[in-house]
C-alpha cells in the first residue's frame, strides 16, 4: 500500500506528471495522469488526481496483483448490478461493465468489453490483490489440457513441466 499512497500523493501534487488524453470516467473531465512503475514490469498507470481511481490496460493488472501464480484478469467474473456509478471507458468511450470476481461478490470492478482494460476505484487494487491471494491459496482444480481460469502463464507452464517429468 505504501507505493500506491506515494503515487497518489505525487499525482495530486506534482503538476508536471504526464497528463494523458484520457479523462477520469468517474470525475468526468478530469484528465488522468500517467506514471511508469518500473519496479512492476514497466507498468504505466493512469491515475485520477482527484478520486485516485486507476485505469489499468489489459495485461497490466496481472503484473500488479502481487502473485506470480494467479492472473486475476483471467479469473471468473460475473456481471453485477446494484449501487454502482455507470462509467465510460476512458480509452474506448463505451460503457464499462461492472463485474465481480466469482468468489468475492462484494468487490465490483469495471471492465471494458472492447479493450479489456479495468477501471479500479480507490482501494480496488488492494481488493484485486486479495482475489489473487485467494487464487494462490485455493486447491488446484482438476486440470486437463487447458490452463485453468485465474492461473498465470508461469504457473501453467510449471505445472505442465512437472506433469511431463512425472
Amino acid at each position: 500500500m505504501g507505493w500506491l499512497k506515494t503515487l497518489q500523493d505525487m499525482m495530486t501534487h506534482d503538476k508536471s506528471a504526464g497528463i494523458t488524453t484520457m479523462d477520469c470516467p468517474v470525475c468526468r473531465g478530469t484528465p488522468l495522469r500517467q506514471t511508469r512503475l518500473g519496479d512492476y514490469g514497466n507498468v504505466t498507470l493512469d491515475i485520477c488526481p482527484t478520486c485516485h481511481g486507476i485505469w489499468v490496460e489489459a495485461g497490466e493488472l496481472d503484473r500488479l496483483d502481487g502473485s506470480p501464480w494467479a492472473n486475476v484478469e483471467e479469473h471468473h467474473f460475473h456481471e453485477t448490478e446494484g449501487d454502482h456509478v455507470e462509467a465510460d471507458c476512458p480509452k474506448c468511450a463505451i460503457l464499462l461493465t461492472p463485474l465481480s470476481p466469482a468468489d468475492m461478490p462484494d468487490v465490483i470492478v469495471d471492465r471494458c468489453s472492447q479493450c479489456n482494460g479495468f477501471w479500479l476505484d480507490h482501494g480496488e487494487l488492494d481488493r484485486m490483490k486479495e482475489v489473487a491471494q485467494n487464487l494462490d491459496a485455493s486447491a488446484a482444480p482438476v486440470i486437463g489440457d487447458q490452463k485453468p481460469a485465474g492461473w498465470s502463464d508461469l504457473r501453467w507452464n510449471i505445472h505442465r513441466l512437472k506433469a511431463t517429468r512425472d
